[in-house]
């Protein structure tokens, strides 16, 4: 059945690959919508129309990561639906199109950690900016962190790996043909952290499903972050000794930035490039009594194994990158975790998986896992479905299409340097590629959002003035309260002028490192 559908997917997008300008009206020209009702008719291969509803302006309960909350929306005709490409699929789908002032444009978002639920929050602003917007669950229900879901359901991990978010694209663009009488101009995708993934997966296996992709913090390499999420418990959660409590963070992070603030010209609590810090945690160990300002040397030595990342502790191969010296203030809620047995984030994700994806055992001890056998294994069992690596976008840059990446140096969930390597894989393959694919590495960030630095930019304005309009950011200016900086396309830093206030991004200059 695989097979059959995708015979069907490439007619499909054979005739989205026309031209904007001989297959699409100016939006000004758009007939007025059909009665949304009437979609819950439509015909779509493997698809059930569950609802097609009119929506009126007003107050709209979405779920977002802190739960449900009430926001304005503008009426939208919303169509709920479920795509079933295989006899064990059920990939649920929510569909919104504004009723008025639609910009003609398809704005698709993504998920976080094992997905389980539809993004209506990034929906609901992507509504509001007058997109045409789409979100999928991906073929289960549940919480990010559980994958109960997998356990004996191979297709139900394909529909997650890259089917849903494909087979929902399909059918957005057929709903947004039907009900406004015209495709949309431009299709773009906008997520980060799973979502970040699921941008390149696309542009890697459906290159022509976008004209324009936003992928933040992206968990695209997810058997090997998933190993590092292991290596982390292992080295600091599986010795009660090693364990990193909240009090000592402030501490670590202090002393790096007393050592490393200054080397980029700038002191303002933020590194522009940590791989330039060399802060050795030996300094802090312990002189007398153990308290918050100091370390033990079995935490001293769990520390560095967490600078350092997962290795294959027979070849030395790096199994996935470690994190950076100065993001230590933001490692509690994903890597210090609270208790032994660890409840850190990175621990549950990492546990849910190896149990649910690659062992098939509920009951999976996690301190039995082997760097050296075991990631070879997963590797063998799922990476094809979930590593997203293939550094080939040739087509996806035939198409004309761009990529924009974006990763925080001080995110505790995913490393930033899984977002170099893959950068750098693709410039290996293919030669520079600026005209089509730039990475931003932002000072600061933390996990897609938040942190000391500046991180908050206008994403899409940014992906919209590049695929419309031609305009490369060279420089993308990104806020925080009090302060402005400018991100840099990799591998430029942001740096000083020498005069002028440093919070404000008009006396940076983006330049070579």
């Amino acid at each position: 059945m695989r097979l059959r559908r995708n015979d069907f997917v490439r007619s499909m997008l054979a005739a989205a690959s026309l031209s904007a300008a001989t297959l699409f009206a100016p939006a000004r020209m758009f007939a007025a919508p059909v009665a949304c009702e009437s979609l819950a008719g439509l015909k779509l291969d493997h698809t059930v129309i569950l609802e097609a509803k009119s929506i009126q302006a007003g107050p709209y309960t979405i779920m977002g990561f802190m739960g449900p909350s009430s926001v304005d929306l503008p009426s939208f005709c919303r169509v709920t639906s479920s795509i079933r490409p295989s006899a064990d699929s059920d990939i649920q789908v929510e569909v919104w199109m504004p009723a008025a002032n639609w910009n003609g444009r398809f704005e698709a978002v993504g998920n976080g950690g094992l997905a389980g639920s539809i993004g209506t929050q990034q929906m609901a602003e992507a509504l509001r900016a007058g997109y045409a917007t789409a979100g999928t669950d991906t073929g289960h229900r549940g919480s990010p962190m559980t994958g109960d879901w997998a356990l004996g359901h191979p297709e139900k991990i394909v529909d997650f790996g890259y089917c849903a978010v494909h087979e929902m694209t399909v059918e957005a663009k057929a709903l947004i043909a039907s009900f406004y009488g015209a495709g949309a101009h431009f299709s773009y995708w906008n997520g980060c952290s799973e979502g970040g993934a699921q941008g390149l997966s696309e542009a890697q296996r459906f290159p022509l499903d976008y004209d324009g992709i936003v992928a933040g913090a992206p968990a695209n390499y997810m058997v090997h972050l998933q190993a590092g999420g292991n290596w982390i418990a292992q080295a600091i959660h599986k010795d009660p000794a090693t364990f990193l409590p909240h009090s000592k963070l402030p501490a670590i992070a202090a002393a790096v930035m007393a050592q490393c603030d200054a080397a980029d010209g700038v002191i303002d609590g933020v590194l522009e490039d940590p791989r330039t810090c060399h802060f050795d945690p030996s300094m802090l160990l312990c002189k007398g009594e153990d308290n918050a300002s100091c370390l033990t040397a079995p935490q001293i030595e769990g520390l560095k194994k967490v600078y350092d990342g997962a290795k294959n502790p027979r070849t030395g191969e790096q199994v996935f990158p470690g994190y950076m010296r100065g993001g230590e203030a933001g490692w509690g809620f994903w890597i210090a975790g609270t208790e032994v047995p660890p409840r850190n984030a990175q621990h549950g994700i990492s546990v849910a998986f190896f149990a649910n994806f690659v062992f098939d055992d509920p009951n999976w001890d996690w301190k039995t896992f082997d760097f050296d056998k075991d990631v070879a294994y997963a590797d063998k069992k799922i990476g094809a479905t979930l590593n997203h690596i293939n550094p080939d976008l040739t087509a996806f840059e035939k198409h004309g299409a761009k990529l924009l990446q974006y990763h925080g140096w001080n995110d505790p969930a995913i490393s930033p340097l899984n977002s170099v390597n893959y950068f750098e894989s693709v410039q290996q393959r293919m030669g520079d590629t600026q005209s089509f694919y730039r990475l931003f590495m932002a000072p600061g960030m933390e996990h897609c959002i938040g942190g000391p630095g500046p991180s908050q930019f206008d994403k899409m304005a940014v992906i919209v003035d590049w695929v419309e309009h031609g305009k490369a950011p060279e420089r993308i200016v990104a806020n925080r309260p009090g302060r402005t900086r400018p991100l840099c396309p990799y591998p430029k830093i942001a740096k000083y002028k020498g005069s002028g206030s440093t919070d404000e991004a008009e006396n940076f200059v983006c330049a070579a490192p």
